[in-house]
């Protein structure tokens, strides 16, 4: 936590290390949203793009590097769960009946794992594709 401060400070005055990428702010922009439910797995997924909206079953979530995703997972099992986002990203406690939203910035090709903590039949995998603003 101090050294999230320590850096957030230096930036404000114009300082930032020669390797950091620039920031890509999150604040009104939203690519796409997502909504997924607990009790069957994540396969019913929901999703909203400029206004349309479709769900789809599948086995396999896919994104893009680079987007910015509203994820609203839905609890509709008895017990509270928590939900893992991957190694890197922060975990979502959810309680029975209800649904918890996380803006998901997608800032790499590396595959990871939706998932309910303890609850390996209660996964899904995300793909990650490259970035249609990608130069081929």
């Amino acid at each position: 936590m101090a050294e999230a401060s320590c850096t957030a400070t230096l930036a404000a005055i114009g300082i930032t290390p020669r390797t950091l990428q620039p920031p890509r702010l999150t604040q009104g922009h939203i690519d796409r949203e997502l909504r997924l439910w607990v009790s069957d797995g994540f396969t019913r997924q929901s999703w909203k793009e400029d206004g349309q909206v479709w769900t789809e079953t599948r086995d396999r979530l896919v994104m893009r590097e680079d987007e910015i995703i509203r994820v609203g997972i839905h609890n509709d099992t008895p017990s509270v769960r928590v939900i893992s986002m991957g190694d890197k990203r922060q975990m979502l406690r959810i309680r029975p009946g209800e649904t918890a939203s996380i803006d998901l910035f997608v800032d790499s090709l590396e595959p990871f794992e939706i998932a309910v903590v303890g609850q390996p039949p209660l996964s899904r995998p995300v793909q990650v594709r490259a970035s249609q603003n990608a130069s081929i």
